[in-house]
């Protein structure tokens, strides 16, 4: 399945549901046959970030209103797509066990399970467990940064729908597999998300937008994406270190996750197109910065030949990330990634 990103107006869901529509159609031609099952949401979902009382985790580009959610969430089930909402803040500042928070929150969930909404996306314990109490499926953040069997098993004990990992374990596969060996609900991860590996400024940034959006703060400045930004411009080899998956390297990870989500609904629906497009395909000639969320204004910096890092999967595979002791990102940074001037 693919978890596919949306901005939030309904006339960005059209343009994702009719991208579907064409792929589905193009499959069934070639296998010259219908899909065997059409359940909703057997191969795609998608999902919008709802910046309200709890807030999200992410910047937005849209806030549907509630009326909004309700037309897009039977329009999608219409054409057989899942549908799901973020909720996914990191921090609440305390309001979220206040017994006025407590009151709002369940009063959200169950509207939104009234609304046969399929699942919603949260990242707080106590939110998944006052979920499970409305009748609301859920999907863990990735903002939860679940990266160990041990955290997956906390959460897979909440009976949830589905977990999305931490991406910094894109390329763990050793810990990727043991997840999977340790879990009964569905694995999603993020193949387009182009974070720094390991990065440092994490929690602080997801708190900092957590926080912006639940109180609409006028920030002036985003210091944690500018010092992301400078740092690859300074070390080009932190682009190969990020923990994407190129569309041509998902057959890596088909036994081993659920939900193939692409990253980036606070983008342009034009690049959402594109990068869902590559993704189905499993294929994409041309600069892969323009697939990668996170680093985009880095798209206008640097070029990475996509097809230059065919093979480079397999030794991420079995690589022990002790970064002093290698030079391979390093080297191959030199290789493919020209500086466009």
């Amino acid at each position: 399945m693919f978890s596919i990103p949306h901005p939030g107006n309904f006339e960005s869901l059209k343009i994702i549901v009719n991208e579907i529509k064409k792929y589905r159609k193009n499959k069934n031609n070639k296998n010259n046959k219908r899909i065997k099952n059409k359940k909703i949401g057997d191969k795609f979902e998608v999902y919008l970030g709802y910046a309200d009382f709890i807030g999200t985790g992410r910047a937005t580009l849209y806030r549907p209103s509630i009326e909004d959610i309700k037309r897009q969430i039977e329009y999608a089930h219409k054409n057989k797509i899942r549908f799901e909402v973020a909720i996914n803040s990191a921090c609440m500042g305390a309001l979220h066990l206040t017994p006025k928070g407590i009151d709002y929150i369940k009063n959200l969930f169950k509207i939104f399970a009234d609304m046969n909404l399929n699942s919603i996306t949260l990242a707080d314990p106590y939110l998944i467990d006052l979920a499970n109490d409305c009748g609301l499926k859920v999907n863990v953040s990735c903002i939860s940064l679940v990266d160990s069997p041990q955290k997956a098993e906390f959460y897979d004990s909440k009976e949830v729908y589905a977990i999305t990992l931490d991406s910094s374990i894109n390329r763990h596969f050793d810990i990727i597999e043991n997840i999977r060996d340790s879990v009964s609900c569905k694995l999603k991860i993020l193949v387009n998300e182009a974070c720094l590996y390991k990065c440092p400024m994490r929690v602080q940034h997801f708190n900092f937008f957590s926080h912006a959006n639940i109180q609409n703060i006028p920030v002036l400045d985003d210091y944690y994406y500018n010092r992301c930004i400078s740092m690859r411009v300074r070390d080009k080899e932190l682009v190969i270190k990020s923990p994407f998956i190129r569309p041509e390297d998902l057959k890596e990870y088909d036994k081993l996750v659920d939900i193939y989500k692409l990253s980036g609904r606070s983008h342009p629906i034009g690049w959402i197109k594109r990068v869902l497009n590559a993704y189905l395909n499993r294929n994409y000639d041309g600069n892969l910065m323009e697939l990668l969320d996170c680093p985009r204004e880095l798209e206008s910096h640097y070029y990475i030949d996509n097809k230059l890092l065919d093979g480079a999967i397999e030794k991420w595979k079995t690589c022990d990330k002790f970064c002093n002791k290698c030079n391979y990102c390093k080297n191959l940074a030199e290789k493919v990634i020209k500086v466009k001037k």
